[in-house]
């Protein structure tokens, strides 16, 4: 599975077919090779001044001066500012996706290996990569309001067919939307990552991110087991020592 890529970014090519009727990949020319270098020198000088002077703080005029391309070749590239915050979520959600296989992990496995590859790419990469984080926590109210929002789309596309394979195998209840699990891992996701941005302790950013997924997975997994509510039990000992305690005062 792969992430949608921004618009009209460079493509490759196919050529012709074999004799057996499979076509042949024929990579990239110099046309194409020169649109890829400057879609990311656009990113790039994109990340440097977003690190220095925060989103908000820079304009799209900014950008292009930085990378040294025109207006018109910027949005050739990039529908907005915003369509870079999506580039990050692209590049991340593609990261995801080549850590995992659906195939031969349970679902359980590929959102821990998910979440793994989100705390290392937050916690290793460049501080320019770290202040577009920031700005994908910022918006992150987009994951919730609108689930086909472009920045979230290629997450929640991974994590959804994760929890579907999940319980196609029997993994997970059937009863619960796959679609609407996914946002509470994205969710967990950034909400360890508010944390640390404040705190900045690695080791407690991986307890946090690791601890809070968990807690998702784990419900999943109680409401298989339970056949109702995952609360059922809960109020099931509850109410029995409720019972227990007043038969003893009486």
């Amino acid at each position: 599975m792969k992430s949608s890529k921004p618009k009209k970014s460079a493509k490759t090519h196919t050529g012709p077919r074999s004799h057996d009727g499979v076509e042949k990949v024929r990579p990239p020319g110099a046309r194409e090779r020169n649109r890829a270098r400057i879609h990311d020198d656009i990113y790039d000088a994109a990340l440097s001044l977003f690190n220095e002077r925060g989103y908000a703080g820079v304009t799209v005029d900014d950008i292009c001066a930085a990378a040294g391309v025109s207006k018109a070749t910027f949005f050739r590239y990039f529908d907005s500012k915003y369509g870079l915050v999506d580039e990050f979520n692209q590049r991340m959600s593609q990261r995801i996706d080549n850590s995992i296989d659906l195939e031969r992990m349970s679902a359980s496995e590929c959102i821990r290996t998910a979440t793994e590859t989100v705390y290392q790419e937050w916690t290793h990469s460049a501080p320019q990569m770290r202040a577009l984080a920031r700005e994908f926590l910022r918006m992150g109210a987009h994951v919730s309001d609108d689930l086909g929002d472009p920045m979230a789309r290629g997450l929640l596309r991974t994590l959804t067919l994760a929890v579907e394979k999940g319980q196609k195998r029997g993994e997970f209840p059937s009863r619960l939307e796959a679609s609407l699990v996914a946002p509470m891992i994205v969710m967990a996701w950034t909400l360890s990552f508010a944390a640390w941005v404040d705190r900045d302790d690695e080791t407690d950013f991986r307890a946090s991110i690791h601890g809070l997924v968990q807690l998702v997975i784990s419900g999943l997994s109680d409401a298989e087991a339970s056949g109702g509510s995952a609360m059922t039990p809960t109020r099931s000992r509850s109410h029995n020592r409720r019972t227990a305690t007043a038969r003893t005062a009486r």
